[in-house]
């Protein structure tokens, strides 16, 4: 019964046309719209704190600032890096399982992990950031106040990040449960 309603939902579907090369060009990697897009973000993030890595020891004075707080710093960029990397390859990963429907929930045990593993890692990313920049500081009540908003733009930042992750979570588990 599930058959003939998925078959005739199917037949039903006023979808554009692709050709067979169309379709065969889409699911090499360098063509996918999707991975295309996601590759982009991923090269220029990529440059970005590589670029941060190679000048911050000397813009932002990495020699005045302990031991720790650079290495900490260095760390939570090449996590960032990383975890980026990692995003990637997922992606670009076929999903697998017996059934279509089981395919989906190990893809979406998958993005949960991911989920938590980027809210995780931003938090301490921007706490590691934090470190570095507030070591060596001296504060009065004024550097208190900008180190509150500061803060508070990071807190933002991680509950909008929770907030997207957190929906795409409940988007595929609606679509896992029409199955």
């Amino acid at each position: 019964m599930e058959e003939d309603a998925l078959k005739s939902a199917w037949q039903g579907m006023d979808a554009n046309r692709k050709t067979n090369k169309e379709l065969s060009s889409m699911m090499q990697e360098s063509a996918h719209p999707v991975l295309k897009s996601i590759r982009k973000q991923l090269i220029l993030e990529t440059v970005a704190f590589t670029a941060f890595l190679f000048v911050y020891y000397n813009a932002f004075d990495g020699d005045r600032k302990p031991f720790y707080a650079n290495m900490l710093l260095v760390m939570a960029m090449l996590f960032t890096i990383l975890h980026n990397i990692m995003g990637y390859i997922l992606t670009k990963r076929p999903v697998k399982g017996n059934t279509i429907k089981q395919s989906l929930n190990n893809q979406l045990l998958k993005i949960k992990t991911f989920a938590g593993v980027s809210v995780a890692g931003r938090v301490m990313t921007a706490t590691c950031l934090l470190l570095f920049f507030t070591s060596v500081i001296t504060f009065n009540a004024g550097k208190y106040w900008m180190l509150v908003a500061i803060i508070l733009i990071f807190v933002i930042q991680i509950i909008v990040l929770s907030g997207i992750w957190m929906k795409r979570v409940r988007q595929m588990k609606s679509t896992i449960n029409t199955f």
